[in-house]
């Protein structure tokens, strides 16, 4: 994986842990709502899979139309899935207050921790660039 490509990856994993960041509030707002059923974001997950199935060996193209098995990092989506199986109370809501307030604060960790690694290859681009006009 080039640089470039991790930029990518670490842009994707951004967008997802900000869509995450919108559907765990959207869950806290809802947590008193009759009815609601909680959803989550499944990034990390697809992700994986899709890492593990470059492991297999990839098909040779040889012509610029031949489609390609291997996937990019732009094509990975993150996927939204609404919890329909359990029930807290009486009125059919699935929020669990204190659950969703752990994992959006750990969400919030974790879009910072990659935000800052971000930062650190751009400085270190930037470093790279500036080092070589001298």
């Amino acid at each position: 994986m080039g640089l470039f490509d991790s930029i990518s990856l670490m842009e994707k994993l951004l967008d997802a842990k900000w869509l995450r960041n919108r559907i765990l509030s959207n869950n806290i707002a809802n947590a008193d709502t009759p009815g609601y059923k909680r959803s989550d974001v499944s990034f990390e997950e697809v992700l994986k899979k899709n890492m593990e199935q470059e492991n297999v060996l990839p098909l040779t193209t040889t012509h610029k139309n031949h489609i390609s098995n291997i996937k990019m990092v732009s094509d990975i989506q993150p996927r939204i899935f609404v919890q329909n199986d359990t029930t807290l109370r009486n009125d059919r809501n699935n929020v669990d207050i204190d659950k969703e307030m752990v994992e959006l604060t750990k969400n919030t960790l974790s879009y910072n921790m990659t935000a800052d690694q971000l930062q650190r290859v751009f400085q270190l681009l930037n470093m790279a660039i500036s080092e070589g006009r001298r």
